[in-house]
């Protein structure tokens, strides 16, 4: 009996490193085995069924705190520290679930050649920069693991070589490498003034920088270096321009992948370095202007003008990448907005974090199943273009139904899960004891605002290509059963999550509190035995 209690802790305590060797190791494996297309699916397959049952466990384990795997034994802050919380183990639940669909999707729609040479090999490669990403304790291997995300992507953007994705892979390349520069210097310049890069290690210094000697006028310099390339990567207005050019050209797997999993990185970094670390120092440069006071003001700003310039952009496309691509920059302010409430007021710091991850994670299944959508109408008309549809409701029920679903959960209605998204972030403007009843009033202006665009672009959406008569490209058209499930499978789940709110929200509620929990982050990785 004390061995199986000595084997099952072990297992617990290497818990947080087994997806990414799984990941890794099915990377490997189907590039080695592309001189037969079945072995390397039927690998791909497996391999991920193994990923998505190790998250499962690992969310499991980490109900009851966070999780450490110290690499060669190494202790924090001296050695690779690898965190799962709530928090993590969430995201990246939600990012296998995206991901398994997309790879089966992507079996029928890939071109097999392309199959058998990289396209799963790629995609296991990114699955793993992404579990490195959303688990590693420190700055610089943050850094590492974006590199190893977005390295994949690039490959994966322009994967059918075509002059528009070459152009869009360029312009993905150029402005993530100057993202990376400066992060590279802003993390560069943390290091400088604190004298550690371990998360758990950096949020203790801060609060004590008197006691270690730190600059905070510094830190907060760097860390707006940090916020602005994390809006970068998320594709935050003003910084959003590179979105419709690579959401257009980019395959419709890779669109679904870019939007549901690779942004949310980013978002996960924001929160886990503003919110973990940054938290703890209540120091101040200029009156109440903290870290946190300056990131709440900008984000406001910037997720504000997210939400009403893509919502009004997406009203004149044409095109549903387009409109999908715009629509994906307006989402993401709907995800920021509770972020900055919750660092400009900190008594709704929880209520705002389960905001954000209810929306994020709305957003990842109702636009990945909006871009495979996509990739479905493009491959059997020929065309994405609205003025080209017309009729699919009738044509094909299965993806209508689908489509349905994603863009009416995107803008809030109940009974889907995206309702209760918007429901958490309008009651926080609503709290006067902490909003001043001015603020209140913008900012339950701005949310009915986004919502009414987001409402008004769904609704042309849905009448011009799904509503009346069927077209003559529509009626020509056949889609594959096979791709039309794996959608219909992402639709249910938004309505499942929504109707059974009351089962997921203590995942929900656990991740928020694991995700602002500095002293039990802290305690986990620096006391880690």
């Amino acid at each position: 009996m004390g061995a199986t209690m000595t084997a099952s802790l072990s297992l617990i305590n290497h818990a947080p490193v087994v997806p990414l060797l799984i990941a890794l190791l099915t990377a490997s494996v189907t590039l080695l085995s592309r001189r037969s297309i079945k072995l390397t699916i039927s690998l791909s397959l497996l391999g991920m069924f193994a990923y998505v049952v190790s998250l499962l466990y690992l969310l499991r384990s980490v109900q009851h705190g966070p999780l450490v795997y110290q690499f060669s034994a190494w202790p924090a802050p001296y050695g690779i520290s690898f965190v799962a919380d709530s928090f993590a183990s969430l995201l990246l639940c939600i990012s296998a679930i995206i991901t398994a669909g997309v790879l089966l999707y992507s079996i029928t729609t890939i071109d097999e050649s392309k199959q058998k040479f990289s396209y799963h090999s790629i995609l296991h490669f990114m699955l793993f920069g992404v579990t490195g990403a959303l688990l590693t304790g420190d700055l610089f291997n943050l850094f590492v693991w974006f590199e190893v995300t977005l390295m994949t992507s690039y490959v994966l953007v322009v994967f059918h070589s075509n002059p528009k994705q070459t152009k869009a892979g360029m312009t993905y390349v150029i402005l993530n490498l100057i993202g990376s520069a400066f992060m590279l210097v802003s993390i560069g310049g943390i290091y400088a003034t604190t004298g550690t890069l371990n998360l758990a290690d950096l949020s203790h210094r801060l609060s004590q920088p008197d006691l270690y000697n730190i600059s905070v006028p510094s830190v907060i310099l760097f860390s707006m270096i940090l916020f602005t390339v994390f809006a970068l990567k998320s594709g935050l207005v003003p910084l959003h321009f590179w979105v419709p050019l690579v959401y257009q050209a980019a395959p419709s797997p890779v669109s679904a992948l870019l939007s549901g999993v690779v942004k949310k990185v980013g978002l996960y970094a924001m929160i886990r370095i503003f919110f973990t670390v940054f938290i703890s120092n209540e120091s101040t440069l200029v009156g109440e202007f903290s870290i946190l006071t300056i990131f709440g003001i900008s984000l406001l700003l910037l997720s504000s003008a997210s939400m009403i310039f893509g919502g009004i952009s997406a009203l004149s496309q044409d095109n549903i990448d387009n409109l999908l691509a715009y629509s994906s920059i307006s989402q993401m302010g709907f995800i920021m907005l509770p972020l900055s409430l919750a660092a400009l007021f900190p008594s709704m710091r929880q209520m705002a974090l389960m905001a954000t991850i209810i929306l994020t994670l709305n957003h990842s299944l109702a636009k990945a199943s909006l871009f495979l959508v996509s990739g479905c109408i493009k491959n059997a008309i020929g065309s994405a273009n609205l003025s080209d549809l017309g009729g699919l409701s009738r044509h094909s029920p299965i993806l209508s139904f689908s489509v349905f679903i994603s863009i009416f959960s995107l803008v809030g209605f109940p009974p889907l899960f995206g309702f209760f998204g918007k429901l958490h972030l309008l009651i926080l403007p609503l709290n006067t004891e902490s909003v001043p009843t001015t603020y209140s009033i913008l900012l339950v202006l701005i949310i009915l605002v986004g919502t009414i665009l987001s409402l008004l672009y769904s609704v042309r959406l849905w009448n011009l290509g799904f509503w009346g008569e069927i077209s003559p490209k529509v009626s020509a058209s056949t889609f594959p059963r096979s791709n039309q499930y794996v959608i219909l499978l992402f639709s249910i789940m938004l309505i499942s999550f929504g109707i059974g709110f009351e089962f997921i929200s203590p995942l929900i509620e656990s991740a928020s509190i694991s995700a602002i929990d500095s002293s039990g982050y802290i305690e986990a990785v620096l006391y880690h035995k």
